[in-house]
């Protein structure tokens, strides 16, 4: 995913503003105050701890720099919340096993997103990490949220 990141980043003619690196969340490689925005996708609730990860976010950004977080949920509607969770639950690790010949996968996925925490408590980490202005924006239905932030200047 980096490679094809970078070669979008080089493509669009920004590789001598953007940086795309791979790291511990929990021990970023990169010095104190050097980036302006950071960005996790579908991998914060895989944190051993993610009050640390999101210390070290702040401790990475530069004063008003930003956080968004993409991280799977579990819908509240209550209409689509049993569909969701049966198919998230039944159809999907099956399929999944089908595509991927991975049988723990696809298993590991709904229990992973079952034991993060919920949006108003990782709402509540990142405020207790430093952030302001933070947000959890449902989408989809609240199968997928947007937690947005920022760093006081």
């Amino acid at each position: 995913m980096l490679a094809l990141g970078r070669q979008k980043v080089s493509a669009a003619g920004e590789a001598h503003r953007i940086a795309l690196i791979r790291g511990d969340a929990m021990r970023l490689p990169i010095a104190s105050r050097s980036a302006d925005a950071v960005t996790i996708a579908f991998g914060i609730r895989n944190v051993q701890r993610a009050d640390v990860a999101c210390a070290e976010l702040v401790r990475v950004l530069r004063p008003g720099g930003r956080v968004a977080i993409l991280e799977f949920g579990v819908p509240r509607v209550p209409g689509i919340k049993p569909l969701y969770l049966w198919y998230f639950t039944h159809v999907l690790p099956r399929v999944g096993r089908a595509i991927s010949g991975h049988r723990a996968a696809y298993s590991y996925l709904p229990a992973s997103v079952g034991t993060f925490a919920p949006p108003a408590e990782f709402v509540g980490t990142l405020r207790a990490a430093g952030f302001s202005d933070v947000r959890a924006d449902p989408l989809t239905f609240g199968i997928v949220y947007l937690y947005t932030g920022r760093l006081p200047l």
